[in-house]
């Protein structure tokens, strides 16, 4: 009985898991549900790219109590290209394996929205931050 409920839970489509987290599921057409989901995730980058840009805006130009800020605004971009490289990947995967699916555009921008969140959060744990 355990091996038959397994096995039903792994055959559950991708777009059940997307329903429960996306904000656009359900809400007309697939084109319209779309349409939605690529604005959510243009809202998500909008919030990650202002969340940088304070972050960048508040490092000191000098470098200060041996903090090299030089370096490390050099390092986060490095890091915010790389990790701008993995989600696109990370994304296209949902979206093959989504090939053929109504909601194949859905899924992807529900991915790019997650991934841009959940960025703009880690990143967003460090503007304005205080030094103990």
């Amino acid at each position: 009985m355990k091996k038959l409920t397994l096995l039903f839970f792994s055959l559950l489509p991708f777009s059940a898991f997307a329903q429960q987290i996306d904000p656009c599921i359900g809400k007309g057409s697939a084109q319209e549900m779309s349409v939605c989901a690529k604005a959510e995730y243009q809202k998500a980058n909008d919030k990650l790219d202002n969340t940088y840009k304070a972050l960048v805006a508040q490092m000191p130009k000098k470098d200060i109590d041996g903090i090299p800020y030089a370096a490390v605004k050099k390092q986060l971009n490095i890091a915010q290209q790389a990790w701008s490289g993995f989600v696109e990947q990370d994304c296209k995967t949902v979206s093959v394996y989504n090939t053929g699916s109504v909601l194949k555009d859905v899924e992807y921008y529900s991915c790019m929205r997650l991934h841009t969140e959940t960025r703009a959060q880690e990143l967003g744990k460090f503007v304005n931050r205080k030094k103990a």
